[in-house]
């Protein structure tokens, strides 16, 4: 890095998420590697605790929407800019990129990285929002001197085609810190499912639509006509009430209420992870589903939705875990099913050992040390294709090719 300028890593906030979580990875790993870092963001959470040696800006966050929010910072957010002169800014989360395009507009000098974390287009909408989000891809795309992509299909999204002819795409899954799941997961828990002879299905992430929780508690329920009573669902995540108050009438409706609790945050949900009889991500859509990974890690066996980010590719198309068509409680169902029986049981082995945190880390702190030569690169070719070739020169004579 040059100097004393630091890093600057954005995102929304540090409550316990995907995006804040794999921004506290990196902001620790460039530190360990002598590097100064701050994460600006507009609100701390749990995750601020864990930062070893970067500073910490929080913008402020108002009421309403969080997209609000974040426009509204944008002004804050490039004041801090000012000040701090960054070596490299690098926006984390789909929700973090167009703020710091708008912050950076006055310095075209600063490397930028936006980490593509979700599919933009993930809910199929069309219309405004959808061209609203296209043209935002194409801003992003067009300033990027790197787009790191969590996943190989979103590193192949149309409005990335420039960026991947230029050599500005590049595609890096999440990792996941193996050692200290598994640590975890051997530890001995209280939760009462846990040490009961019941089995369990155990969901993990905030309780959103996104997250596809009704079609997991009609699989719960057709596994329970089909000779499955005992089987219960506990989802751990963030619950608010306008969420999960439908999802509890739908458990009453289908007689299953007593079979489905949701738990809230937990600290440390790995060993009730690891002692569940399946893992389920039933998620409509996902970028690269971090619980998904330390699932893999518990040893836990998996069922995931086809569709939810890149989990078709960290189970191997199959071989590490179940796929199913989350749309399809029935699928969904039958997938938890063979899941249940040992005869048909697919467990994942060694393969969280694939994405293993520290490699992870290795290659993205790399990108962020080397975007300096690569947006020096980018700036030469840039101002080459704007020049006009010479009329003559005084040792060739006219331009000519050689």
């Amino acid at each position: 890095m040059s100097g004393n300028r630091p890093v600057v890593l954005f995102c929304g906030g540090l409550a316990a998420d995907g995006v804040a979580r794999n921004t506290v990875h990196l902001a620790n790993a460039l530190a360990r590697r002598g590097v100064a870092v701050e994460v600006i963001c507009l609100e701390g959470g749990a995750l601020a605790r864990e930062l070893r040696g970067p500073s910490l800006t929080c913008l402020g966050r108002g009421r309403g929407p969080r997209g609000l929010s974040l426009a509204v910072a944008v002004a804050a957010l490039r004041a801090r800019i000012v000040t701090l002169d960054p070596a490299v800014a690098v926006s984390m989360g789909n929700h973090a990129h167009l703020p710091l395009w708008a912050a950076l507009r006055a310095r075209p000098d600063i490397p930028r990285i936006y980490r593509i974390s979700n599919d933009p287009a993930h809910d199929g909408r069309r219309g405004l929002r959808g061209l609203l989000r296209h043209a935002g891809l194409g801003l992003i795309a067009g300033d990027a001197t790197r787009l790191v992509c969590v996943s190989q299909a979103l590193s192949r999204l149309g409005a990335f085609r420039r960026a991947r002819r230029d050599g500005r795409v590049v595609s890096l899954a999440n990792g996941v810190d193996v050692a200290r799941v598994r640590a975890s997961a051997g530890r001995p828990t209280a939760h009462s499912w846990a040490v009961d002879a019941r089995p369990y299905l155990v969901a993990v992430g905030r309780v959103h639509p996104q997250k596809n929780y009704g079609a997991l508690i009609r699989a719960l329920a057709r596994l329970h006509a089909s000779g499955r009573p005992d089987l219960r669902l506990l989802i751990l995540g963030k619950a608010p009430a306008a969420h999960t108050a439908p999802l509890r009438r739908l458990a009453r409706e289908l007689g299953v209420a007593s079979a489905v609790r949701f738990e809230g945050e937990t600290a440390d949900p790995f060993p009730i992870v690891a002692r569940a009889a399946a893992f389920v991500l039933p998620s409509l859509w996902e970028g690269a589903s971090n619980s998904l990974l330390e699932a893999l890690a518990c040893g836990a066996p998996v069922v995931a939705g086809a569709g939810a980010g890149n989990a078709a590719e960290v189970l191997g198309q199959g071989r590490f875990g179940r796929l199913a068509d989350a749309r399809d409680p029935d699928a969904l169902a039958d997938a938890i099913g063979l899941q249940l029986d040992p005869r048909h049981r697919v467990l994942p082995g060694g393969r969280a050992e694939t994405f293993d945190l520290e490699a992870v880390l290795d290659r993205m702190c790399a990108i962020v040390l080397g975007a300096r030569s690569a947006h020096d690169e980018i700036q030469i070719r840039t101002e080459g294709a704007r020049q006009p070739p010479p009329l003559s020169d005084p040792l060739r004579g006219p331009n000519t090719e050689f």
